[in-house]
């Protein structure tokens, strides 16, 4: 989501080498080291605004059968996508957004559909409500929870970032269930929590997972909740659907993950804008009226480009780089299956992802920055690597942050040439190296987040983890490893996957065994050949 988007300072071994990565990569300044940047401080109101009780808002029935108005929002051979959702997680979704005395505020309602694909029969259902993160410094208020139509008092819990509903009646495999929520979630004028990923500042509402999301059920584990640290991505959701009206004042730009099928005015003041998504992992909303729009076609596929006053230059450089993004990579890793991708200026820190959505910091929105194309790159290739194919972003990060961070060797080889990818590779083992010869810990990329100091989180995600994906490709040969990257994303759009599915696709497409290298970078893991562990454990003793 990421989900961090993370901007994190690493001072390495006292000698005043500082990496400066963002969900994007690094930014070297005239010296050749990245340029220091200020301290990113959670800044959370002591006394947040009390927003009155809102009206409820009386959703219709849904047709969960009805997965037709979707296809709105996929290309055109990628329609039929959504037919494998029909079971999937689905959400109607009702709400509005206004800016009210210094404060953002969305008052909604929600009709979710969830589907027990597991073995296990289910006694609750268990939504996350991230604006309640210290990470995001959001509000999020539950008013009125109803299971099957029926009210139910909902168990908060994880300081108010997990709420379960209780079953009346245990949901048994194969079985669904609907609920409803009535919610509102706030964010504060000039609130600066974390990376600027959810707040309200510059007349700009930024909403990551604005709305109550579902979490995630695993037979060995059950629901998820965990409670994610600042540092690193927070969410961890499952692909679903999502139908959303959502009506702002007239004068107000949204952008949103998915496509706008209509807009319609509910009165001289207002707007209703009426969203659909393909099958996305979750949803971001965007709004101000000082947006302004450029739009350009790749394929059939239409980049949009939001930006603030004064940013059009940046922003006609921001959609080159964009149109690259997508153009490269659909033709390296597969095809993006979506009507739109949108890139948005706001004020994060660096750059982050959402489905169908980037977000680029204003502070980085300038013409010629070097920064702001890595970061353009790196976003973009998340909608590959975390939309598309998903994973735990809070206990396996690697798995979309380390390719990710590859892709921007790829983008650099083909908008520049083979000289400029290798300068950048180069450049990271530098770092590397460094940070090695540091006496820091060279850890395994699969590792939790927490399991990593912010300098270590960094340095292993972000630079080691590229450099194992550098090192298959020399190791196969760049053919045989794209091939391999074609086969992972082919056979995992849509899914959440797991280390060994990486391991899989890679010996399935070159048919090399290839477990020992996965356990010198990435660490053991389940599924990894267990005689490869015992063999390094003799080794080393």
């Amino acid at each position: 989501m990421t989900s961090t988007k993370i901007s994190a300072l690493l001072a390495l071994a006292g000698l005043g080498l500082v990496l400066l990565t963002a969900c994007s990569g690094t930014d070297a300044g005239a010296s050749g080291l990245p340029t220091l940047p200020p301290t990113i401080t959670a800044l959370p109101p002591v006394t947040p605004t009390d927003i009155p009780v809102p009206d409820a808002i009386a959703l219709p029935a849904v047709n969960w059968d009805d997965v037709e108005p979707f296809r709105a929002a996929m290309r055109a051979r990628f329609t039929g996508d959504v037919d494998d959702f029909v079971d999937a997680n689905r959400y109607y979704i009702e709400a509005s957004l206004d800016f009210e005395n210094g404060v953002a505020v969305v008052r909604g309602a929600e009709r979710v559909r969830y589907t027990n694909h597991s073995a296990d029969t289910l006694n609750e259902i268990v939504f996350r409500l991230y604006p309640n993160l210290p990470a995001l410094g959001g509000r999020m208020t539950i008013y009125r929870a109803e299971v099957n139509g029926a009210p139910v008092d909902p168990v908060l819990t994880e300081r108010l970032t997990a709420l379960a509903l209780p079953l009346a009646e245990p949901l048994e495999p194969g079985e669904s269930v609907e609920m409803l929520l009535q919610f509102s979630a706030t964010a504060e004028r000039g609130m600066n929590a974390s990376y600027g990923q959810f707040g309200y500042q510059d007349e700009v509402f930024s909403g990551p997972e604005w709305y109550p999301v579902l979490s995630v059920y695993r037979e060995e584990t059950g629901w998820w909740t965990e409670r994610p640290t600042p540092t690193g991505d927070a969410v961890f959701s499952e692909t679903g659907l999502y139908e959303t009206y959502l009506t702002v004042p007239k004068d107000f730009v949204v952008v949103m993950s998915g496509s706008e099928v209509e807009s319609y005015a509910v009165d001289e003041n207002r707007t209703t804008y009426h969203y659909v998504s393909g099958p996305m992992r979750d949803s971001i909303l965007v709004a101000s009226p000082n947006f302004g729009k450029l739009t350009e076609m790749v394929d059939d596929i239409a980049v949009n480009v939001y930006y603030w006053p004064g940013g059009e230059a940046a922003a006609e450089a921001v959609m080159t780089q964009a149109t690259d993004s997508v153009r490269i990579f659909n033709e390296t890793f597969g095809p993006y299956p979506f009507a739109e991708f949108d890139v948005a200026e706001t004020f994060n820190y660096t750059g982050i992802e959402y489905p169908g959505v980037v977000v680029i910091a204003n502070g980085n929105w300038v013409r010629g920055n070097p920064f702001l194309e890595t970061t353009v790159a790196h976003e973009t290739a998340h909608q590959w690597w975390y939309s598309l194919v998903g994973n735990n972003q809070v206990d396996e990060p690697w798995l979309d942050e380390s390719i990710t961070s590859y892709s921007e060797y790829v983008y650099a080889r083909e908008v520049y040439n083979e000289r400029r990818a290798q300068e950048q590779r180069e450049s990271d083992q530098d770092y590397y190296n460094f940070y090695r010869g540091s006496g820091a810990p060279d850890l395994p990329l699969d590792l939790p987040v927490t399991s990593y100091s912010d300098s270590n989180y960094a340095v292993i995600i972000y630079v080691k983890g590229p450099l194992f994906y550098a090192e298959l490709e020399n190791l196969l040969g760049r053919d045989k490893f794209l091939a391999a990257l074609q086969l992972y994303f082919e056979r995992n759009r849509y899914r959440v996957v797991e280390p060994k599915d990486v391991l899989d696709a890679f010996e399935d497409a070159t048919g090399e065994d290839l477990d020992a290298i996965f356990y010198e970078w990435v660490g053991d893991f389940p599924g990894l050949d267990p005689s490869v562990v015992e063999a390094a454990a003799s080794a080393s003793s």
